[in-house]
């Protein structure tokens, strides 16, 4: 299988808009949704955590008062209560008052601060106490937020029922160990107590369920508290007085103690006397948790304690999506950013090498993927260097996709840069990723120090003479810079080829595994990596991917080739120069001399229990079975999930046995198939990929798995990811996600890998 840093077509990752405006609808409001939900939650969660705070304590105030009595034990004179509230506030600033329960002293709420307060009754004087009226100071937090923002409460409740509908609307989820699972499950699962608190705020804000009150005459003033005491005294039985405070229309609410039980009264500012025989309603009781004492304040903290789960699984859910795997190493403070763009890892070493150069001459520099970078950031540097490798016919690597797309709104001018394009000239767009991120920096104002260079093939020497020229121009001396260990000389020898495909059962295409003797030669190469052969001098080299390990204990090299045809102008038929020299002309016990290019960013995962999802199409398959032989030698090993397409079973199923026999050993915990042109099966990779979609998201969202992609262009590289991009439009909103956000967050951390050539 052959593979470069600049084969990878333009298509990938790039979906054709939909002309079906009517199915569109209902994933973009669902999309909609997913935003309002998310931001709306984010935006009021300080308030939102306040009311549920204040509320969780609020709910202990039934359980502590279960059973004791609800007015002071000891009662005072009202008319001793009238006097005090003359001498303390005789301007009738009082917004309320209430009797302590030892009957000597009481509390009072005003809008002037020095009102506010314990005050003797005898004395008429402050009273200063260490005790604090926990469940006083959680009902101002709870109604008002200490500051008189009841408005605020209102809107946050209203916020709140709308987030749990928006939550119920966005789908039934399945119970999963992980954030957003509790998130989900926690929500469902617990629905009526996750609703209880803020669906009876709701109604107790729209007065619907509370007790009807009696018409209000309205005053033109309020009435002072102290009138309306005198006013109620002689005509109805507050010996046991508990509080009074403003209420309506200027009125008053008393509330005392009879042997029948709690009595309110209301007093209009008319003097008007109205007792009030209608209990508190079942929505107030709900929302204070006081309709079966000690057992509703119990069932009305987990209320609030289910919410404020349901407020940090989806906080913390949310910051975990937020991170990304971002490389940006060096000094913060930096003032010469050096950014790669890189598929399979040369750019990012030559970026490396250059931002120690740099360092090494006394230039305080920061290395960075453009993935991680918003194009603004470049204003920020006095010198910017690029260095951006090709892929396909000429696009931008996956890394700098959004980064490119971002140029478009950024004002760089001022902004300093020098780039480097890494291609190869037989391919029609030499240099072509290059290209696109030189002219979008231009096209918005920036400057360029350097002319661009343009390297052909191996970089190294054209590295060396750019960045010479560019240390030159900001006023640098390097010296002598070491170049990065990019590529390896290796002698093989060719020791075994077998037939894949089987001609016999179908249209197949000739396809080829080779196995080669490394004689000590290689170092720890690992599936995944390069090998470059040049198949006659002159020729530029080909890159394969290696399908075996060092790590599983396999010394030897294997290849997966399929034979290459072409067409000229004429209609004559030809064979590719390297496939046909390594299929047909390359004979057993022969010397090879050929490249060895370690790929990180296709090589299996540092951590061997991350799950991995192979997808792969014909000659594709050529790095997956290294990776299954290294999971087969590692203790504790992730689960693997291979999906593989060709033509024909009977024809094209390479590796069949291999991959049957891992299967049974445990190794490879799924395998699914598609071959197109079997009249039983006739599905392509992106048909298995879709009707497993849940699956695949479980796959990746819940067990961090990494998917790799393997494949020609044609078939798999643009159809798998426009597949990935519909999965997660249909799937993702129980995961709050959105498909060209969460595609770009995966290529950046490395969770969608893609290696595809032709």
């Amino acid at each position: 299988m052959a593979t470069s840093d600049n084969r990878i077509p333009k298509s990938i990752f790039r979906d054709a808009p939909s002309k079906n405006v009517n199915a569109m609808f209902p994933d973009t409001l669902k999309r909609l949704l997913v935003i309002a939900h998310r931001w709306l939650a984010l935006a009021l969660a300080p308030v939102f955590l306040l009311i549920l705070l204040s509320g969780a304590i609020l709910a202990f105030k039934p359980i502590v008062e279960s059973g004791a009595a609800a007015g002071p034990s000891a009662p005072a004179n009202v008319d001793t209560v009238v006097a005090a509230l003359e001498v303390i506030d005789p301007t009738h600033q009082a917004t309320s008052v209430s009797l302590s329960a030892d009957g000597r002293s009481i509390r009072l709420k005003s809008n002037d601060p020095a009102l506010v307060g314990t005050f003797d009754l005898a004395t008429r004087t402050p009273v200063t106490s260490s005790d604090f009226d926990l469940f006083a100071f959680a009902l101002d937090l709870h109604k008002n937020l200490l500051v008189g923002a009841g408005l605020v409460v209102e809107i946050a409740t209203y916020v709140m029922v709308a987030i749990l509908a928006i939550g119920l609307f966005l789908g039934l989820p399945k119970l999963r160990n992980t954030w957003i699972g509790w998130h989900s499950g926690l929500g469902w699962l617990a629905l009526p107590l996750v609703a209880l608190a803020p669906v009876t705020g709701l109604l107790m804000i729209l007065h619907i369920g509370t007790p009807s009150l009696p018409t209000i005459e309205p005053a033109a003033h309020p009435l002072p508290l102290a009138r309306a005491l005198e006013a109620a005294a002689d005509r109805v039985d507050l010996t046991r007085f508990v509080a009074g405070r403003q209420f309506r229309q200027g009125s008053v609410l008393l509330t005392a103690t009879t042997a029948e039980g709690p009595m309110r009264y209301l007093v209009s500012g008319t003097g008007k006397i109205v007792p009030l025989t209608e209990g508190p309603g079942l929505v107030r009781q709900l929302h204070e948790g006081t309709w079966a004492g000690a057992g509703s304040g119990v069932l009305n903290f987990l209320a609030a304690a289910a919410l404020m789960g349901l407020m940090v699984t989806g906080l913390y859910s949310w910051l975990r999506r937020q991170r990304q795997a971002r490389r940006r190493d060096g000094d913060h403070n930096a003032a010469t950013l050096v950014a790669f763009a890189s598929q399979t890892g040369t750019a990012a070493r030559l970026a490396e090498a250059t931002a120690k150069a740099l360092r090494d001459a006394g230039e305080a520099a920061i290395c960075a993927s453009l993935a991680a970078l918003n194009p603004r950031e470049l204003a920020g540097f006095r010198n910017s260097l690029l260095i951006v490798s090709t892929t396909g016919e000429g696009d931008v690597p996956d890394s700098a996709r959004m980064f490119l797309t971002r140029l478009g709104s950024a004002d760089l001018r001022g902004t300093r840069f020098s780039l480097l394009a890494l291609g190869d000239s037989r391919y029609r767009s030499f240099c072509g990723g290059g290209r696109q991120v030189r002219e979008a920096l231009l096209e918005q104002g920036a400057n360029e120090v350097a002319e661009w260079r343009r390297a052909d093939g191996e970089p190294t020497s054209a590295w060396r003479n750019w960045l010479a020229t560019v240390s030159r121009l900001i006023g640098l001396e390097l010296g002598t810079v070491a170049a990065p260990e990019t590529n390896r000389p290796v002698t093989l020898t060719l020791i075994e080829r077998e037939r894949l495909d089987h001609p016999n059962q179908g249209d197949t295409r000739e396809t080829w595994r080779l196995a080669f003797d490394t004689g000590g030669t290689a170092g720890d190469f690992r599936p995944g990596d390069l090998l470059l052969i040049s198949p006659a001098p002159g020729e530029a080299p080909r890159c394969y991917s290696i399908g075996t390990s060092s790590l599983a204990g396999d010394s030897r090299i294997g290849l997966t080739v399929s034979l290459h045809t072409w067409k000229d102008s004429e209609g004559k038929h030809h064979l590719g120069l390297a496939s046909n020299y390594l299929c047909h002309q390359l004979r057993p016990g022969a010397k090879l001399d050929a490249t060895w290019r370690r790929h990180p960013d296709f090589n299996p995962p540092d951590d061997p229990t991350r799950p991995l999802i192979l997808v792969a199409t014909g000659a594709g398959i050529a790095p997956f079975p290294g990776f299954l032989a290294e999971r087969a030698r590692q203790p504790n090993a992730g689960p693997i999930w291979l999906l593989f397409g060709n033509r024909f079973r009977a024809g094209d199923f390479f590796y069949q046995a291999a991959f049957e026999q891992w299967r049974r050993e445990g190794v490879l915990t799924r395998l699914d198939t598609a071959f197109s042109r079997d009249p039983d099966d006739g599905h392509h990779i992106q048909d298995r990929l879709m009707g497993n979609g849940e699956e695949l998201l479980r796959w990746l969202v819940e067990r961090r798995g990494v998917l790799y992609t393997c494949g020609r262009a044609s078939t798999v590289g643009a159809a798998v990811e426009r597949t990935v991009r519909a999965i997660i439009a249909s799937h993702g909103g129980q995961y709050g996600l959105q498909p060209d956000e969460t595609l770009a967050q995966w290529r950046t951390n490395g969770m969608l890998r893609v290696d595809v050539f032709g």
